[in-house]
């Protein structure tokens, strides 16, 4: 992928920003906040949504929590929580209505009250989830990225509405920044985590400007260099292709463009955000109005509404999608560059696209095989966290969208030990899932296995359609027989050529819900048992697939393969695979 770098000094932000606020040394500025009659009503909205969770006694937002959750103890119950309520206030302030004025101050107040302030602590300047779960006392693992996060809304708090603060307020603001920065600065998250790279360049730029703080001025300098130098490096952002981080990514390169005006930072500022739209305009299919995978992190394998939000009003409304939800932030304009914009309105199919996700060896990549009938996707190599989207298949209409997902699942939640290797060629892809000894469970690093060994009571691998019914095909006789079915004009062809784990033998099954639909293949499901990779020989889940317009030719040939010395080598229509079948250590990269 060819990256424009912007070579134009932006003097004009300058003039256009005349009734900005500047701040300290000129590098700042924040334009008065205008809000149109139908941003007002947006951001009311968005207040009076969370005024029903508004805790008066606690002066701070509640969320009810059911189920696990990666940073916090808590399952159940309900807990004040910190970022939601800083974003609250942000709103009130933003609506500019009197009669929140106060209850605006008094979450802050609040809020601000419980981040770590302990120089003796690792994680001074941080705040916790919840405030129920001091950072003191709690036993999963700290979220290090609430000091980002909060810091960007304490900055619109304190640079947009600064005149209003009443002066006791302001200094527990001010301090509050400092100590946030300070931990941002003090962490030094690696290149590769590419929103909290940005955001945590934001961070330090801005309030080592608005406080002057030297050595945390050229620490920020440096720091958007070195991430504007590994996003050339790698041509593209480590979280790759990610619909959640991307978007992330560009919300805080925006916030850099209204904030940051010192000509040589605003250079990269702007050729970052133009890399950040390049990724999603060459990934856009738009027969689906989907975002063509392969996705590194991804919450909804269906666009969400606020993204086809965030296309509407960037292409003034030229991209639509037909459905879209406004966000609260009206703050964030994004504008789609105009060489762009023919991805999106005007695209030629079919058309592959071809990434290098990781140069370094062992080399990642990505192929996206985009037609006016669907879109194919697939990576190299990854794992079936249930972020990832190594293999993704999109078809249908923005209005009706469909889509085939793979899924590798413990007692129904997707399992991080699995892990996914492929070969593509346009409509075509060859994979195979190993396992790993020391993989993650429901999270990738956080909740690691031990020894290859977990409880379970059903393991399967998923072929999951969304918005499209499944249900009522015929399942392969045997579990290695191919098979293939026609479904929205298109012909599915598939092939589980090998299926091994352990003494676990296997079975097809299917089912529905409202909606989704998938063809399973069963590894184990009845009583909770202990699960030993470590104990087993060979243990690797290998199929064929194509997809293609009905009538179309496909491969007639079947899969060839054969194992030797631990290694699996699979053939077919040109592709080929090679992975060890034994259970091992989780691979690098992944």
């Amino acid at each position: 992928m060819k990256y424009i770098v912007l070579l134009i000094v932006p003097f004009l932000f300058f003039s256009c920003t005349s009734t900005s606020k500047v701040y300290n040394d000129g590098y700042i500025t924040y334009a008065p906040l205008k809000l149109t009659d139908e941003e007002k009503q947006i951001v009311r909205q968005s207040v009076e949504r969370q005024n029903e969770q508004y805790h008066p006694e606690g002066k701070m937002l509640v969320r009810e929590l059911n189920g696990w959750n990666y940073h916090t103890d808590a399952e159940s119950g309900r807990y004040h929580h910190v970022r939601s309520s800083f974003q609250y206030a942000v709103a009130m302030l933003d609506l500019g209505d009197p009669q929140y004025r106060q209850r605006a101050f008094d979450v802050i107040a609040k809020t601000i009250s419980l981040q770590d302030i302990d120089p003796e602590s690792k994680s001074c300047g941080v705040w916790p989830y919840y405030e129920e779960e001091p950072l003191s006392t709690k036993k999963s693992p700290i979220d290090y990225n609430w000091a980002d996060f909060n810091a960007v809304s304490l900055l619109d708090i304190y640079m947009g509405h600064k005149d209003i603060i009443p002066s006791e307020l302001l200094k527990k603001i001010e301090d509050a920044l400092i100590l946030a920065a300070k931990a941002v600065q003090k962490r030094n998250v690696g290149m590769g985590y590419t929103n909290i790279a940005i955001m945590g360049t934001y961070v330090t730029y801005v309030v080592s400007h608005l406080f002057d703080l030297p050595e945390m001025k050229d620490y920020a300098v440096a720091r958007l260099q070195k991430f504007y130098d590994y996003t050339l490096e790698k041509k593209g952002f480590s979280e790759y292709n990610s619909p959640t981080y991307t978007i992330v990514a560009l919300d805080e390169l925006d916030r850099m463009k209204r904030h940051i005006v010192e000509p040589e930072a605003r250079k990269i500022i702007d050729a970052l955000y133009i890399i950040g739209w390049e990724i999603i305009a060459t990934h856009y299919h738009k027969p689906s109005g989907q975002w063509a995978g392969p996705h590194s992190r991804s919450y909804n394998t269906l666009l969400h509404s606020s993204v086809a939000g965030i296309f509407h009003s960037a292409s003034d409304g030229r991209i639509d999608l037909g459905y879209r939800d406004e966000r609260y932030d009206v703050k964030i304009k994004h504008r789609i560059p105009e060489q762009l914009l023919p991805y999106f309105l005007a695209p030629v199919y079919p058309r592959i696209q071809r990434d290098v996700f990781e140069n370094a060896s062992p080399k990642i990549t990505g192929v996206s095989y985009l037609t006016d009938n669907y879109a194919l996707s697939s990576v190299n190599r990854s794992n079936m966290w249930n972020q990832r989207r190594p293999f993704l298949a999109y078809w249908g209409s923005p209005e009706k969208p469909s889509y085939l997902q793979l899924r590798y699942l413990h007692d129904f939640f997707d399992m991080a030990v699995g892990t996914w290797f492929s070969a593509q060629k346009d409509n075509t892809v060859l994979a195979a899932i190993i396992f790993t000894t020391n993989g993650g469970d429901k999270h990738n690093s956080i909740d690691v296995i031990k020894d290859g060994k977990f409880q379970a009571e059903d393991l399967r691998l998923r072929f999951e359609f969304g918005n499209t019914d499944v249900s009522k095909l015929a399942l392969p006789a045997k579990n290695n027989d191919p098979f293939s079915f026609n479904i929205n004009g298109l012909q599915f062809n598939i092939c589980l050529y090998r299926s091994t784990f352990g003494k676990y033998k296997g079975y097809w099954e299917k089912g529905s819900d409202q909606v989704a639909s998938w063809i399973d293949f069963v590894l184990y499901s009845g009583d909770e048992t202990e699960i030993d990779l470590e104990a087993m020989y060979d243990a690797i889940l290998g199929f064929s697939f194509c997809i293609s317009a009905a009538g179309d030719s496909t491969p007639e040939e079947n899969v060839k393969y054969a194992v030797k010395d631990g290694i699996l080598v699979a053939e077919w229509n040109g592709l080929r695979v090679s992975v060890p079948v034994k259970p091992d250590k989780k691979p690098g990269n992944l």
